[in-house]
Formats: C-alpha cells, structure tokens, sequence
C-alpha cells in the first residue's frame, strides 16, 4: 500500500454512485442503466483506491473497446495525474492478454515473438486448410466454419467438444478446427480468440504463474459485463480468486452480443457466481427526457429474465415519440430525408445532431439513395474501413512476412504482389516443398530443389524477394526510423509502381497510391506517440489490435447525420434518433420472430431507445418489398408496447405538424386487420 493521499471529492455524485465509489471490497454489481453515469463511476471509483493508500500497479479494469480505454485513463489523470493514470494497466481484454503472453507463452510451446492474424489472414487460412481436406460444397462456408470455430474458442471447447455438437458437419468442423489451430502454431500465429484461451490455459496449467498475476492485480473492475463470455467470464472468476475485489459494471438490458458468444447469464447470475456480492443500482439518467425513458422502462418491462431496474430522470417530460407510418421503403426513406431536413432548417439540430437507426445492413440502401437525392450529407458508420482496403492489407501483409519468418501463409499472399513473376505453378511447387521438408516456406525461396523446378525469371524473382525480405529483416532490427524504413521496403519490392501494373485506371492507382502514403503517416503518428525506438513488432501488434472504432474513416463525421444499425450506436447518443424498419420480421428479425425468442430483440430495441437524448422518431412501412415480392408487413410489437400516452401517431405529411392523437392501440389494432385480410386474401 502507498500513502494515504488527501481524499477525493465526491461531492459530484448522486448517493447510489457514491455507494459504488466506496464500495472497495469484495465483489460488487453495478446495474448501470443508460446514460448513468457508469465510466464516471468507474474512474472514481480507481481514483478513490489510489487516493486511500492502493498502489496504482495493483489496479486492472478491463474494457471492450481501445476508445473506452483511453477515456478512462485520461478521466483518472484529470482526477489524480497522469504519473498514477500510467502506471495502472487499463485495455481489453485482448490487450491484457497479449501483454500476459508476451512474457509466459513459451511455457505452451510458442515462441515470445509470436504474431496475430486479422480476420483476412484468418479466412484465408481456413479456405486453404478446407480446401486441403476436400471440404467443399454445399454447407460449407469457410467464413461461417472460421465463425463456429470462434464461438467454440468463446465456449472453451476444443475440436473434441465440437465432434460432440448436434450438426450435419460437426466432424468436419473439429478436423478444420484441429488443423487450422496446428497451422497456426506452427507458424507462430496466434488469432484473436486464442489470446483469451491461451491465458486460460496458462493460469489453468502454471499455478505459479497465475499466483504471480493474482499478486500483482488484486483490484479488478470490468466493464460492459453484460457482454462477456464464456472465456472472458473463466479469466474474470481465475484473476479474482478468494480476495475476490471484484467490480463488474453493465446492465443486462443492454445485452445485445448473443450471436457473437456473448452470455447475459454471467451478469445475471452475478450473485450466485460471487456469493456475498454487494449490487447497487445506478437507475438516475442524465441522458433522456422522461418520456423516452418511461418508454424504454415500459418496452424492456416485458422481459422476464432481467435484474429489476427503472430508469428516471429530473429532466422536463420532453417531446412526444412519433410513431410514422409510411407506405413503403421509399416512402420511409423520403420521410427520413424531409424529416431531418426539417428539423436541420428549423435550427432545431445541426446534422451531427441526428442518427438514423436500422436493425439490418440491407435497410441503408434507400436511406442512402433518399439522402443523396436530397443533398443531405450523411456518414454510414461501420463502411469502407481505410484499413481494410485491400492496398493496406497487403502492405501490411508485406511488413508481416518481414517480422515472421515462419508466417508461410501470408508469404504466400504476398509472394507475387506486386507481380513479380512468381505465379501460380511456382506457388503451388513451393507450397508441395514445404510440405515434404517440413519447413518454413520462406526459407525455401533459395532452395535449389525449388529453384530447380522454376522456368523463366522466376527463379531469380524469388532470389531478389528473399535478399529484400532479408535486408528488410536488418534494417528493422535496428531502433529509430520506422516509417522511413517501412516506406525504403515498400520501395525495394516496387509495391508503389506495382500499384499501376495491379489496379486501372491511371486515377485509380494513384488513389490506391495516395492510400498507402497515408498509411505510412499512421506508422509515423505511432512512433511519435510511442517514441522513436519503437519496433516494427510493436506497430503490428497495435495494428492487429485496433478495434472497430479505431478502424472508422477518419475524418468522416464532420457535419454529417449519422447512419448505423443498431448494434453499431451501443454506447453512443444523439440529440435526435430516427429508427426504421419497425416491423416484425424485420425488427424484431425474423429468426427471433420464429424461435420465439424476442429477449434479445427487446433489448436491442431498448439500446435504441435511449440512444435518444430530447426526440425520438420509430417509423414502420405497410408494404416492403422481401426477396422480389411487395409483402405488406405487421407493425412490431414492440410499438405496441410503449405507453398510448407517449406516442403520437402520424403519417410523413403529419409528422411536422401538430395532429390529432389517436389510440395507440386502436391503430395497431387496425394495422392488424389489414394485414390479415391481405392474409386471407
């Protein structure tokens, strides 16, 4: 323990967040509602550890997101400094476990330099590895396989376990499954699922290891519990042990990740996981008025597996919900447009001010095209990532290959980018060679028994790829200078007048050009933020490591509305919400409409509810066309459940003018009729 330092004022925060500040000891719940105040508390509560005698280096809090990382440390530094905000260890979960393996993976037969593969690396290797073991045809999709596998990594289950699952291809799946996870480690990679499973595996099986780290981190918080999983759930329960100084904040409402792992049973059962458990309820929102958030409580109200909550707040009561029924998708479409536009020349909002949410990515099609024709500018979050552009995957990939030698599946992705004469026959020669001699395949680039069996300038192609990778491989050895040598090695393999040879037109290439030139500025931005002896590994390894934010255009927002789904606002509010699409179906989606299982939808429909801060607008269409056909569709009964006395009911010609209130119910109720008439029909 460090001093005691003078105490911290909490005079800032209602009763229930002070109680969760000072609530040091053993494990704590906080059912943090929207818009609570949740990071607030958060960064108190780490300020308060350390302003009563906790030494900044036995504090972890683990986030989801590198954004929400970099807020809560620099929330701590405004609090208490930046010296006590450096020295905690605040990051994802990814990030907390890289840093645990980089010290302790050879322990499970890898080698400490190892690298992680994104998510292309990732597809492409289990197109090879399915492709190597006649995989293919109907029901056998690698991007779903890679996705399965993933959630079986999520569950701690093995290609044992997955033999065991109730699926036409389970077995095939495990043999992928077992290959796919051999390749890796041969070649020194790891993905993003194995750094979480790793450390499981490295705590469960070296106790001194684990007993070092609970020694170390013994003040855990974690952020958006409701979010975890299996594995995230397992390292949470390990780290904690017996002292158990737990703080997990979320709110199981707001749980909307099932599909990707995500387990809302490990915030609901919170109590019986950590016996003894304190849980405090933040239920004051200074987000919403309180007709979004009356909404909000009466809509989520029908969920029967949640912890009691009931958002308010002492702000005015606000504006009613518009509930808008349009004719079809290009009717909801023009009304969204005029709609904004309105609101943007009333001086009510300014663009930035406003989102437009959808359940599906398919619903941004018409709301793009209603926009452009009325010269609305807008922003369609979650699009056309810089870094996922294929001139900077292969840049990258380039610049991997250096720092792996035994990457043999991204040598193989770039071996002829630019073309360089190694084509197809060579590739598939050199890939037999590395089988036989079990090797790493860039090695093999100067074997005569493969140089042998080239024709044409090959051989000396692959000659001069090596001595470049070599060279490359010294010079970043040496500390300083890393975007400069970045660019020196794209250079030497000709990769910016290859540009020309792979892309056309003219304009095109130089775009693409303009690209990797800006590219090398985000490797000069990291070594001015990291210091000038940063390494190439260290700008991979942050590379691999950006989350979906962190890979958003930059520069994109400006005096835009926002487009998004739903799933892609969580954590994020605007003056004005549109959501569309309000149809059962399509929200809530069809499968949750089939399976009987609108839990889940429920809570979506809540997120977007109080992504709202003064108006909300919900828009349905009585006719959509669906797979070729115009199909008139059911309202969604999630507009059925918000409270009569909050909506007003309206078409887009009324919508901006004051109208005449309706019965909720009654106009549901004659939608219904519609429908089935047409039903019967």
């Amino acid at each position: 323990m460090s001093p005691s330092r003078r105490p911290l004022d909490l005079s800032g925060l209602n009763p229930q967040q002070r109680e969760g500040v000072l609530t040091t000891h053993g494990p704590v719940l906080l059912l943090a509602g929207a818009g609570t105040g949740k990071t607030r508390v958060i960064t108190h509560r780490i300020a308060h550890l350390i302003a009563t005698g906790v030494e900044a280096k036995h504090i972890l809090a683990v986030t989801f997101t590198n954004k929400a990382a970099r807020e809560m440390r620099e929330r701590v530094a405004a609090l208490l400094g930046s010296q006590d905000a450096e020295a905690l260890t605040i990051g994802t979960f990814h990030s907390f476990c890289l840093r645990v393996l980089r010290r302790h993976i050879h322990l499970l037969g890898y080698g400490n330099s190892f690298s992680i593969c994104g998510e292309g690396y990732q597809k492409g290797l289990i197109r090879t590895v399915m492709a190597e073991l006649g995989l293919v045809g109907t029901g056998r999709d690698p991007g779903l396989w890679l996705a399965l596998i993933s959630k079986a990594k999520s569950a701690l289950h093995g290609p044992d376990e997955v033999r065991e699952y109730p699926w036409p291809f389970a077995n095939e799946l495990a043999e992928t499954y077992q290959v796919y996870q051999r390749r890796l480690k041969q070649m020194d990679q790891v993905d993003f699922d194995d750094l979480l499973v790793l450390v499981h595996q490295l705590w469960r099986d070296y106790p001194d290891v684990l007993a070092k780290h609970r020694e170390q981190f013994q003040y855990l918080m974690v952020d958006e519990y409701q979010d975890t999983n299996s594995v995230q759930f397992q390292l949470v329960a390990t780290l904690a042990g017996e002292r158990a100084n737990l703080c997990v904040v979320g709110d199981d409402d707001q749980s909307i990740y099932g599909w990707r792992g995500a387990d809302v049973g490990n915030i609901l059962e919170f109590e019986r996981h950590f016996p003894g458990a304190k849980v405090i309820r933040l239920e004051q929102n200074y987000r919403s008025t309180s007709t979004i958030l009356d909404a909000a409580n009466a809509v989520i109200a029908h969920n029967s597996q949640r912890h009691a909550k009931r958002l308010w707040s002492d702000q005015a009561r606000g504006e009613e919900i518009l509930c808008v029924r349009t004719e079809d998708e290009e009717d909801e479409g023009k009304f969204v447009a005029d709609f904004l536009r309105d609101r943007h020349l009333n001086g009510s909002f300014r663009y930035p001010d406003m989102a437009v949410l959808f359940r599906s990515n398919h619903q941004s099609r018409v709301l793009e095209n209603a926009l452009r024709q009325a010269k609305i500018p807008y922003t369609l979050v979650g699009s056309n990532s810089f870094y996922q552009r294929k001139e900077i995957l292969d840049a990258i990939s380039l610049l991997e290959t250096v720092a792996n030698p035994r990457d043999d599946h991204g040598l193989l992705r770039v071996i002829n980018v630019p073309p360089r004469g190694i084509g197809d026959v060579s590739i598939d020669r050199l890939r037999d060679l590395g089988k036989l001699l079990g090797r790493p395949l860039q090695s093999l680039l100067v074997h005569d028994e493969f140089l042998n069996r080239l024709a044409g300038g090959a051989p000396e192609a692959a000659r001069t790829f090596h001595r470049q990778l070599e060279e490359a491989r010294q010079a970043f050895a040496e500390p300083g200078g890393l975007a400069g040598k970045v660019e020196r090695f794209l250079q030497s393999v000709d990769y910016f007048a290859g540009l020309g040879r792979m892309y056309k037109p003219k304009e095109d290439a130089l775009k693409r050009k303009e690209n990797v030139l800006e590219f090398i500025n985000a490797v000069a931005e990291f070594e001015r933020r990291n210091g000038p002896g940063c390494a190439l590994g260290e700008f991979l390894e942050a590379f691999a490591l950006l989350d979906a934010q962190d890979k958003e255009e930059k520069g994109s927002t400006g005096e835009t509305v926002t487009l998004m789904t739903v799933h892609a606002s969580k954590g994020l509010e605007f003056p004005l919400v549109m959501i569309v699409g309000l149809e059962n179906g399509l929200f809530p989606h069809r499968m949750a409409v089939e399976e009987g299982n609108l839990q889940e939808e429920r809570r979506l429909f809540y997120v977007a509810v109080t992504r709202a801060r003064k108006e909300l607008v919900v828009a349905h269409a009585e006719k959509r066309r669906t797979r070729g056909q115009i199909l008139r569709q059911r309202p969604s009964p999630f507009l059925d459940e918000m409270p009569d006395e909050l909506v007003r009911l309206c078409t887009p010609r009324t919508a901006l003018a004051p109208a005449t209130k309706d019965s909720a119910a009654n106009y549901l109720a004659q939608m219904m009729a519609m429908f089935d008439e047409d039903e019967e029909k």
